[in-house]
């Protein structure tokens, strides 16, 4: 099986490796080379944990032949549009040509039922860790674990509003985390059905959006910051 391969490059200091045609599945390294080696297996991770939430798997690797497409390089824009140093202004993350392409129906299916699958993982967290824990600051976090999830669902709000997609505004958005996240959950629900076959592209504050970065962005976003959050829990103190 081809696995066509987006890699970002310059993202926090590392590198990305989107699997374009599996939107969740990615894997981090320090350069190109380590993001491409970790890919694997994160892709058989994918499968296995697709399999454990659905009785009918759309995802099976076998014998995967990996194929670069396309390379990105993040960069930075201040106010004015022009380039902004490390650690200033917008960061511009990657617009692959792969974003172009309308979704199906079957792939916004498939998208929502990956995004409700980590909501859920997302949500037995933060019901079951122990308050403390949810509420406990450390050195070099710039969020506790509430806010971490009060994060999740503000990014989700800003990525309808690159597309217009959403008149709710951040003050519109409810203090506690987990009526906040079922907030934009129920965006989601209403506003992703209406991707597919779908050709829109947006260009703002020097970056473009489609339906497929939306939706690419969104699952990782989440799986992102689900990992970050099994860390903090787990592996300090």
């Amino acid at each position: 099986m081809q696995i066509r391969i987006g890699l970002e490059n310059n993202i926090e200091n590392r590198s990305l490796a989107w699997a374009l045609d599996f939107p969740g599945c990615f894997a981090y390294g320090m350069d190109e080379a380590e993001a491409l080696i970790s890919l694997p297996r994160a892709l058989l991770q994918y499968e296995v944990w697709i399999k454990d939430h659905s009785a009918s798997p759309w995802v099976q690797f076998s014998d995967m032949d990996m194929r670069v497409v396309e390379r990105f390089t993040t960069f930075r824009l201040g106010a004015d549009y022009l380039p902004a140093p490390e650690g200033q202004g917008y960061e511009i993350n990657a617009w692959f040509i792969d974003d172009w392409r309308p979704l199906s129906a079957e792939e916004v299916s498939q998208g929502l039922k990956i995004f409700h699958w980590q909501r859920e993982e997302l949500l037995a967290g933060l019901d079951t860790l122990d308050p403390e824990i949810l509420t406990r600051d450390r050195p070099g976090q710039r969020w506790n674990i509430l806010g971490i999830a009060k994060h999740i669902a503000n990014a989700e709000l800003w990525y309808l509003s690159r597309m217009n997609l959403t008149d709710m505004t951040y003050q519109d958005l409810l203090d506690e985390p987990q009526s906040r996240l079922s907030q934009t959950k129920a965006l989601i629900d209403q506003i992703f059905p209406n991707f597919a076959d779908q050709v829109k592209v947006v260009g703002i504050e020097g970056e473009f959006w489609s339906f497929r970065k939306v939706l690419r962005r969104t699952l990782w976003h989440q799986r992102d910051h689900i990992e970050h959050i099994k860390d903090l829990a787990f592996n300090h103190s």
